[in-house]
């Protein structure tokens, strides 16, 4: 296990690690002892989120309370293979510059809840980043709503999402978790495009609207296509 330095490392110096990690998992020739050292910053730099994640956790809290709404909230520190992964994914990004390496989640009653709530946060915090995965859900039928604010100089990314959000976007993690694959991202995997397809009918649904027969054919036809991956078994 990676050794964690008590000082926090600059953004020089958590680039140049991102870096030479991003190169180590491409398997590029790289001195090992320099990465275990950039794998070290890594650590040294993700525990520097999690005061400033507990903060934000607190201030969310407070302001869900102050909206009059009610809510189920966690946070989570980016896992490490999760960074690497991300490296690889975007290989323009910083590391320094990745804004979820923090996380805290609400998971509220309603659309009008999740305004309240942004609201509010916009009120009390500066916004530094802001993407609405509702008005424009992602390929992949994820909705939700993502704020990067500032907590204790550290960039924490506060995401709001319905429980039918949230139990879309569970049921995809679990699912891709039996399967060993990734179904998170925007692809064209025969559960992916179930899944965008159940995502679209259940936003109709959630604005009291009626999902209409040909949406019903297009899911049916969607599942039967997704049938022999739905039947695997747990990969354990």
């Amino acid at each position: 296990m990676a050794m964690v330095s008590a000082q926090v490392p600059s953004a020089s110096q958590v680039d140049k690690a991102g870096s030479r990690i991003r190169k180590a998992i491409r398997g590029e020739d790289i001195d090992q002892e320099l990465v275990d050292r950039s794998v070290d910053v890594l650590y040294a730099w993700r525990a520097a989120h999690a005061r400033p994640l507990a903060s934000a956790s607190m201030g969310l809290r407070s302001m869900v309370n102050t909206a009059g709404c009610t809510a189920e909230i966690s946070q989570r520190l980016k896992r490490v293979p999760t960074i690497f992964d991300k490296l690889i994914r975007e290989p323009t990004l910083a590391l320094s510059r990745m804004q979820d390496v923090g996380g805290v989640r609400a998971v509220l009653r309603s659309v009008a809840e999740i305004q309240a709530v942004e609201k509010r946060i916009r009120m009390r915090r500066p916004v530094r980043g802001y993407s609405d995965y509702i008005t424009a859900p992602r390929q992949s039928g994820y909705r939700g709503v993502h704020i990067i604010v500032e907590y204790g100089g550290r960039n924490i990314e506060i995401q709001l999402r319905t429980y039918v959000m949230h139990e879309w976007a569970i049921t995809v993690e679990r699912i891709g978790a039996r399967l060993g694959t990734n179904l998170k991202q925007d692809g064209r995997h025969a559960i992916q495009l179930l899944m965008r397809a159940i995502s679209e009918a259940m936003a109709i649904e959630e604005s009291g609207g009626i999902v209409d027969e040909a949406m019903q054919d297009e899911i049916g036809m969607l599942r039967e296509g997704a049938a022999p991956y739905l039947a695997r078994p747990w990969r354990g």
